[in-house]
């Protein structure tokens, strides 16, 4: 990877608040201080423009500049100022003082992976990032593979096809386990909870699992899915359902709902 998209890559992390993969990045040696070349913008601007606390200390921690400034003239205290106090009043220790710039409400130009961020790189690490993709092309292409030779079999072999069709389907459609993102309340850069790898089963078994697995669940919740645009409430006449019988697309993500 060019040093370039390392150090895109850190500042991307470092917007959706991914603290381990943030110092995964600068223990590889990447610059703390690099700045976007279209832009300007440092992984302490996006930081403090996202409200990321963790990520804006362990960026001041690891010698970031806090006075660097955006093609605008912002400084990172500029981005943050009557948002997140907590981040302002420590930027304003490092001696650094507002611009007449001011903050910045909305981007002009949002790059394509705020708008849709990859959830994966909210919380894995760098180097997991490529192997998850790099496993979902293998299931895709298998499962065309799968497909063609189906369509390739001829009117003599429908018959004998159809049975292995199925079970070909069964098998891509009911993996052995799936990985479900998780989020508190909503779903948002700052609600994930974590992941779980469930098996395709009821989902009142899978509250259980959630319990044992997760930490800072209310006591009380129900459950809902959001398909990527709204969340939709999963009642209790669906938890006798399968997982797979609900969550359907990798778009899919489960949400608590404190009751």
């Amino acid at each position: 990877m060019l040093s370039d998209d390392r150090e895109e890559m850190f500042r991307e992390v470092c917007a959706l608040g991914n603290t381990k993969a943030a110092q995964h990045f600068i223990h590889a040696g990447v610059k703390v201080n690099s700045q976007n070349k279209m832009n300007g913008w440092s992984g302490l601007h996006w930081a403090s423009h996202r409200g990321q606390e963790d990520i804006v200390r362990l960026l001041l921690s690891n010698g970031a500049d806090a006075s660097i400034k955006t093609e605008k003239g912002q400084t990172p205290l500029d981005l943050c100022s009557g948002k997140y106090p907590v981040i302002q009043a420590l930027l304003e220790s490092y001696k650094v003082e507002r611009t007449a710039v001011g903050p910045e409400p909305a981007l002009p130009i949002v790059p394509a992976y705020m708008k849709e961020p990859d959830l994966e790189k909210s919380w894995l690490l760098p180097d997991e990032f490529s192997e998850n993709k790099i496993e979902r092309v293998i299931r895709q292409e298998t499962a065309k593979d799968l497909l063609a030779k189906d369509a390739n079999g001829g009117a003599q072999g429908i018959q004998q096809a159809k049975p292995e069709v199925s079970k070909a389907t069964t098998n891509i459609e009911a993996p052995e386990e799936k990985e479900i993102l998780v989020y508190m309340g909503s779903r948002s850069d700052d609600t994930i909870v974590g992941s779980v790898y469930v098996k395709n089963e009821q989902l009142e078994t899978i509250v259980v699992q959630l319990k044992e697995e997760l930490d800072g669940l209310p006591e009380e919740f129900t459950l809902a899915r959001h398909n990527g645009k709204m969340n939709i409430p999963i009642n209790k006449k669906q938890m006798s359902r399968r997982l797979l019988d609900i969550f359907r697309s990798d778009d899919d993500v489960l949400v608590i709902v404190p009751s």
